[in-house]
């Protein structure tokens, strides 16, 4: 009987530790099976692995879009103020060289002025002098020039002594030198010389346009008296328009000629205009620390700019092309970045994932994105689905 019992207590030990090994091998490791989705990304952050279940219904109510990141331009600017003025050949600042009453106007502000027309006359007695004077000299020069021959011949024959000659040179190539200045002081105000000459005194004097282009001042009225050397009216001419730049010294080091430049209205955005950096100026003003750079305008955008407008630039220093996702895709958390990734679906569910991404520019709604492989991205619609998170 003792032998007995003794089995029977050792079959029920046997028993007893066959069940308990049997319950320890059906356990399953969690650890083992949630290491699966950690090795995606090689981090423990697993707050940045929270799922969020939608259904489709919501998905397309919402207009909810998925996405693979696409290629984009991406550009390094310098920003900086500017100003549209003509080049110094194309701007010009009309006075006069003699005094004078003003006649004639014939042009006022905003017209366009061809180069040579008469812009306005003036009548003077200065004007009436200056051309007896002229003419005057003209024939005391003649009669010198006759002396100083006569003297040149006597002189290599011996006849008449070298002094005499010597006098007679002077006289002569001063009186020449006057009479020359004289014609062109005549030229300067379109009064030709050679009618002079023949006897014919001009009253008036016509000051005409060394350029074409448009005014853009006109200080003159009938009968107002004009002193020599004010500037009574300004032209530009609007084929030489440029872009002067004011660039501070610290971006001059980016900065090279050949560069394109984005310019624009600040009261008009939406009109972007392109230029060529031309010129990199070498001098520094003390005032705004500032270098001013010159570039080149388009041709046919000239006629959307007048003289001394207020622009803004963006120079173009590097650009490259990248992968991009939409802004929109963005959900910023602290100093972090993160999108949503469709990572499962069923019939009536979409599963999406809040993942960590290293973002490098943004520029025009656009994020660069420097992460390898990323696809399946929630590109629209992730601010409802961050909030709900």
């Amino acid at each position: 009987m003792e032998k007995i019992l003794k089995y029977f207590l050792t079959a029920v030990i046997m028993v007893t530790l066959s069940f308990l090994l049997s319950c320890h091998n059906g356990k399953r490791d969690i650890s083992e099976e949630s290491g699966d989705d950690n090795s995606l990304t090689g981090t423990d952050d697993t707050t940045a692995f929270s799922e969020i279940v939608i259904t489709k219904e919501q998905f397309e109510s919402s207009g909810m879009k998925v996405g693979s990141p696409m290629p984009a331009m991406f550009r390094q600017t310098v920003h900086a103020n500017g100003y549209i003025f003509a080049a110094p050949s194309g701007w010009v600042k009309i006075s006069t060289m003699i005094p004078g009453r003003v006649r004639q106007i014939n042009f006022s502000v905003g017209d366009y002025v061809e180069k040579g027309q008469i812009l306005f006359t003036l009548e003077s007695n200065e004007i009436i002098l200056l051309q007896m004077e002229y003419v005057e000299a003209f024939y005391q020069l003649n009669s010198l020039k006759a002396s100083y021959e006569r003297q040149k011949a006597l002189s290599e024959e011996q006849i008449a002594s070298q002094k005499d000659f010597i006098n007679a040179e002077s006289d002569y190539r001063s009186l020449m030198s006057k009479v020359e200045g004289l014609r062109i002081r005549l030229k300067m105000i379109n009064i030709d010389p050679q009618k002079v000459e023949q006897g014919i005194i001009i009253p008036l004097a016509t000051i005409s346009s060394p350029i074409h282009g448009v005014a853009i001042k006109q200080d003159l009225v009938l009968g107002q008296f004009v002193e020599p050397q004010a500037t009574v009216m300004e032209l530009v001419d609007v084929d030489q328009l440029r872009l002067n730049i004011h660039v501070f010294e610290k971006d001059l080091k980016v900065m090279a000629t050949g560069q394109q430049v984005l310019y624009y209205d600040p009261d008009d955005m939406n009109r972007i205009f392109e230029a060529t950096l031309s010129h990199i100026g070498k001098s520094i003003d003390q005032d705004t620390r500032t270098v001013l750079c010159i570039a080149r305008l388009i041709p046919a955008d000239r006629s959307h700019f007048v003289n001394g407008q207020f622009v803004e630039t963006e120079i173009i220093t590097c650009q490259r092309e990248s992968s991009a996702i939409p802004e929109q895709a963005l959900i910023k958390d602290e100093d972090r970045y993160y999108v949503l990734i469709l990572v499962g679906e069923d019939n009536t569910h979409y599963i999406f994932r809040k993942m960590p991404v290293s973002i490098g520019v943004i520029q025009q709604g656009y994020a660069e994105v420097l992460d390898k492989g990323l696809k399946k991205v929630l590109t629209e619609g992730s601010y409802n689905l961050s909030t709900q998170d």
